[in-house]
């Protein structure tokens, strides 16, 4: 694996502390029975940067052992187990000479079928409409989803799960539970015309994303972002990537 010359990010208030540069994804998503988690991870997961105590094994630098790679052998405990539904995490960590402890980590989420998929296989490419972006949706599952672009701009990605569910009549309805995002607190799809001031849960049930069949598919939605993953949670601001005002449309290229 290659290294850039840039190996850490250095802390404003202390010259001496460098945050680990991560290489892995902040998460990772996968249908249950398609997980490849340890092929996914590099095999260098990030490196750190100490010029106080440095690290054994480390090398260059003031101290001569300044900076270490993280790999997967420094793994904390055992790889999970991803046969199951749910979530999970994955950690890594070394130590300083000083015995300060370096730690990263990353999400898993494996996700099930559903049992009543919507009629419209939503996957591919879309452009948000204003900007020309492309953000791409994978399929895991019928009606089972993964998106890493929320809201159509330059940012870097985090996946979430969309689903297409099949409704009463027979249409599709797309829904976007609360999830947890790249802030540690709550994401979630809500329809266009959908105000803040609402809970998490309240929106789930009556104000889902909105999908038109066209031509072209399109998806239309606002982010709305929480300080948690709390069904009761209230959207006021927007507290992480994406602002909660803006309705964010999306054709099928």
């Amino acid at each position: 694996m290659s290294i850039p010359q840039i190996v850490c990010d250095p802390d404003p208030a202390d010259p001496d502390v460098c945050h680990p540069r991560v290489y892995m994804a902040a998460a990772y998503v996968y249908g249950q029975g398609q997980a490849t988690l340890q092929a996914d991870i590099p095999d260098v997961v990030a490196i750190a940067v100490d010029t106080v105590y440095g690290f054994e094994g480390g090398y260059g630098g003031k101290t001569g052992a300044d900076t270490v790679k993280i790999t997967k052998a420094d793994i904390v405990g055992d790889w999970p187990d991803l046969s199951g539904i749910g979530g999970k995490s994955v950690t890594f960590q070394k130590y300083t000479k000083g015995n300060y402890k370096v730690t990263i980590g990353t999400n898993v989420i494996v996700a099930g079928p559903i049992a009543n998929p919507g009629p419209t296989a939503i996957e591919g490419t879309y452009k948000r409409v204003g900007n020309n972006f492309l953000i791409e949706i994978k399929k895991v599952f019928d009606g089972v989803y993964v998106i890493d672009n929320l809201g159509g701009a330059g940012v870097t990605p985090f996946p979430f799960l969309l689903y297409n569910h099949k409704s009463s009549s027979g249409a599709d309805s797309l829904a976007f539970p609360l999830q947890g995002n790249e802030c540690g607190g709550g994401s979630q799809l809500v329809g266009p015309n959908a105000a803040t001031g609402s809970s998490a849960d309240d929106y789930a049930a009556q104000h889902p994303p909105s999908l038109t069949l066209g031509p072209p598919v399109t998806l239309k939605w606002k982010v709305y972002t929480y300080s948690s993953t709390n069904g009761s949670a209230i959207s006021t601001a927007a507290l992480c990537t994406w602002g909660n005002a803006a309705v964010r449309t999306f054709e099928k290229q």
